[in-house]
């Protein structure tokens, strides 16, 4: 494989504090981590759209738009792509499943940042009322 990737994070580490005016990449960054991964969940959605479509010309166009943004992504949050490739190296000879199972589960949320309760309705609409759902 090219070194292509390595080429990108270098480029985009050297544009990121570049003039907002003349570099997509500086713009990004002006913007904020929350804009940066917006992007790339759009791209992500784009990429499914165009799998869907079965357009190889479109898939491997939008693939590209998501690995840079996702280049852009990583270099935001400061993780190297090279652990990204140390990761993928780890879970290399494994199963999909094994894998998985092996992660840490995440911890419960603190109940500090836990979502509150939605409140209850002041006065339930009596069983008459209540939409039937039908199945048809």
């Amino acid at each position: 494989m090219p070194d292509t990737l390595a080429r990108l994070e270098a480029t985009i580490a050297a544009r990121r504090d570049a003039d907002p005016a003349a570099s997509y990449v500086a713009a990004l960054f002006t913007k904020g981590l929350p804009r940066i991964a917006q992007k790339l969940g759009e791209e992500a959605f784009e990429t499914v759209i165009a799998a869907m479509d079965g357009s190889v010309q479109s898939i491997a166009s939008e693939a590209a738009d998501l690995l840079f943004h996702l280049m852009v992504l990583l270099s935001a949050t400061g993780v190297p792509f090279e652990d990204v490739l140390a990761e993928l190296d780890r879970r290399e000879g494994k199963s999909g499943l094994e894998e998985k199972a092996e992660r840490p589960k995440a911890p419960p949320p603190k109940p500090e940042t836990a979502a509150a309760p939605l409140p209850s309705p002041a006065s339930p609409a009596p069983p008459s009322r209540r939409p039937l759902i039908r199945k048809g």
